[in-house]
């Protein structure tokens, strides 16, 4: 009374779709925490289909903020570029986006204090400086 039933292989088509490990598996980077933006992972895919290329790290841009505009902020982007690759070799795409758009908005943010400093001292340098000259009464 042995069952003559065959095991279903890989081969025959029944793992492509349709059970639920694999369904749970891939909606795992559609579902984010509460507060957090989602993250489409359509938006990162490469050239040809399975190539993921990673988010900008921003890397060039915080260096040049830190040490021409505006070094506190600066340094906060150097460190969330830093993490963008890190986080896509470990396979987290949804972290690495999420540094990279931390990166930008410190970049961005070092940017602005740069410029605001240095209007401030452009306006600081015209109000003190005289253009004529101080000439006593006889």
């Amino acid at each position: 009374m042995a069952d003559n039933r065959q095991a279903q292989s890989p081969d025959d088509g029944s793992w492509e779709s349709g059970t639920p490990w694999q369904e749970s598996s891939q909606h795992q980077h559609s579902q984010t925490p509460e507060g957090h933006p989602r993250f489409d992972e359509r938006q990162w895919q490469g050239s040809y289909p399975g190539q993921r290329t990673t988010p900008p790290t921003y890397m060039v841009a915080a260096i040049l903020v830190t040490l021409f505009c505006f070094f506190p902020t600066g340094i906060a982007a150097i460190v969330f570029s830093s993490q963008v690759s890190a986080k896509t070799n470990a396979g987290d795409i949804v972290g690495a986006a999420e540094a990279s758009r931390k990166a930008r908005l410190w970049v961005l943010v070092s940017l602005a204090a740069g410029l605001l400093a240095w209007i401030i001292l452009m306006a600081a340098s015209a109000a003190t400086s005289s253009t004529t000259a101080f000439m006593p009464a006889s």
